[in-house]
């Protein structure tokens, strides 16, 4: 039985009437934003109404929550960075159970991600959202600061894309240290991308490190357009603009080499909230040898990636690793003898001896333009970084047709994704079968603490859980490693691709070829105790054709 949604469940209870639910659902469609929240600001219900009525129709437990008074070996049977993600909370045992708070008691994604992270029996109750925020503060490192309270010492060159050094007159005002603090914070945690983001009371800052959001300050929310306007004054964007997205960037100076960030606004209906994205352009990066890549995937990989001709695809979601990986076959086959050139949005590392285009669609230059002038310059090898429309597809399919090695990514789940993608482009499939090399489908899995992951024992497997230590931040995890799915050219072929089939039989077909998926391998990580099934499940997804089964007891 399908569980019923949160307004049929207020509408059946009378505590709206079903015209005030079209209303919010009306602004939910227009401005997003969740359900409750909307009818909260509406001022027809507050959260102590919702939770009462939710707990009432779906039977389930009231809760009032008290950090200080819950057990440490409670809260601990959950990994802070799950706990805050999923907005669940541990508080009790009862009867070989845990029971959780959450505020979405319909969410099932959360249920059974704490279920997987404990290792026990959930049982979920009810918390007021605010209450439950208050809670999850308690369990991360957020520290509340005033832009007053920030200190003179945080300062740093930056640079504007176009070269102009920004004042440094401009220095001393309380919102630009504070700025320079949150830059130099993500510098320092390494992290790939920080997040400004304005609720009722706070703005909060929430750095992505090792592929996982960890809040570290929170600014009161008067001071979110201030912080605002700052980022945008230094990536030169348009000050007067508040109700469309924009895109902008900058440099900056700061350790030992000269990091580039993407930064990228979006009006919210409580603001404009803003996306800080890292790049290094002179820092050390990784090669091939140290991605994760297994001696058998690197030996794939090296075949094809020194063939004269042809398309070789990297896809996966944003932040998966695609760039870093495309990035270390190109320092893999540079070399004086060949001409590379690459067309990129934007250029994230400086590379010797390769032409590197930066995309920039507002003047015109889009990859489709950049391509076709690419193509008069006889070049060996060329890199588009993402096929996105039907245009730079098919350019790309005549370059690598005609001669030439063709790098590129794509913006889907796995491998056999991908060339549906071509497909739907409009790419016929004999053209396909006579193009691609190979096409890597990847995640980024977060790698288990060496000194402190727990051992234990699943179906004569061994396998291991993490713990966390002063060594990895009490997180488990040490960096990140890099889970990959290999489809090798040969195997679309006539008999695989013509006539097209469904995408889960193409899948199968690859299998019984001997071909892994991503859970597969995936899986093998956490047989070998590089990473935990916990990671596994957050970060690859388990498809139809992915028919192994989840023991009970291999998350022990």
């Amino acid at each position: 039985m399908v569980p019923k949604k949160l307004g049929e469940i207020l509408v059946e209870s009378m505590v709206i009437t079903q015209e005030q639910l079209d209303q919010a659902l009306q602004i939910q469609k227009e401005k997003g934003g969740k359900l409750g929240e909307i009818l909260i600001d509406l001022g027809l219900l507050t959260e102590k109404i919702i939770a009462d009525v939710v707990s009432m129709q779906r039977d389930l437990k009231r809760i009032e929550l008290n950090v200080n008074e819950i057990e440490p070996n409670v809260l601990n049977l959950i990994p802070k960075d799950v706990c805050i993600k999923y907005r669940v909370l541990p508080y009790a045992i009862e009867n070989d159970a845990l029971l959780i708070a959450t505020d979405d008691p319909l969410n099932q994604d959360a249920i059974n991600m704490a279920q997987f992270s404990s290792n026990m029996r959930v049982v979920s109750g009810i918390v007021e959202p605010s209450k439950l925020d208050e809670a999850l503060a308690r369990l991360s490192d957020a520290q509340e600061i005033l832009p007053t309270q920030v200190e003179d010492k945080y300062k740093m060159t930056m640079e504007q894309k176009a070269g102009k050094i920004i004042d440094e007159s401009d220095t001393q005002g309380s919102i630009v240290k504070l700025v320079n603090m949150v830059l130099i914070k993500g510098i320092d945690l390494g992290a790939s991308d920080i997040h400004l983001e304005a609720d009722s009371k706070f703005t909060r800052v929430r750095y992505r490190v090792n592929g996982v959001l960890h809040e570290k300050f929170r600014v009161p929310v008067a001071y979110h357009e201030k912080i605002i306007l700052r980022l945008k004054v230094i990536a030169k964007l348009d000050i007067s603009i508040h109700d469309v997205p924009q895109t902008g960037g900058f440099r900056v100076d700061y350790g030992q080499g000269r990091i580039t960030m993407r930064i990228e606004i979006i009006p919210t209906v409580r603001g404009e909230n803003a996306s800080i994205r890292f790049s290094s352009g002179g820092l050390e990066v990784s090669s091939l040898d140290k991605l994760g890549l297994s001696r058998p995937e690197l030996g794939v990989i090296a075949d094809n990636i020194f063939k004269p001709a042809g398309l070789i695809i990297v896809c996966g979601p944003t932040g998966s690793g695609k760039t870093s990986t495309l990035y270390a076959i190109l320092r893999r086959i540079n070399s004086p003898e060949k001409k590379i050139i690459t067309l990129e949005d934007p250029v994230e590392e400086f590379l010797p001896l390769i032409n590197q285009v930066q995309i920039d669609t507002a003047k015109g230059l889009t990859f489709a333009t950049a391509l076709r002038a690419v193509l008069r310059m006889d070049p060996d090898i060329i890199f588009i970084g993402e096929i996105r429309d039907t245009e730079t597809a098919k350019i790309a399919i005549r370059s690598a047709i005609t001669g030439h090695l063709v790098l590129t990514t794509l913006h889907t789940r796995n491998t056999f994704e991908s060339v549906y993608r071509l497909l739907d482009l409009g790419i016929e499939p004999f053209l396909l079968i006579n193009t691609i090399n190979l096409v890597i489908g990847q995640r980024l899995v977060r790698t288990l603490c060496p000194h402190c992951k727990m051992k234990a024992e699943s179906e004569g497997k061994i396998i291991y859980r993490p713990k966390g230590c002063d060594k990895c931040k009490n997180t488990g995890y040490i960096g990140r490693t890099g889970v990959f799915e290999l489809l090798p050219g040969e195997f679309i072929n006539r008999d695989t691709l013509i006539p097209i089939p469904a995408i889960d039989e193409l899948a199968r077909k690859a299998k019984s070829a001997g071909i892994e998926t991503l859970w597969q391998k995936g899986m093998k990580k956490v047989y070998a105790g590089e990473t935990s099934l916990t990671e596994v499940i957050r970060a690859i997804p388990k498809l139809s054709w992915d028919e192994e089964s989840l023991s009970n007891n291999l998350i022990k």
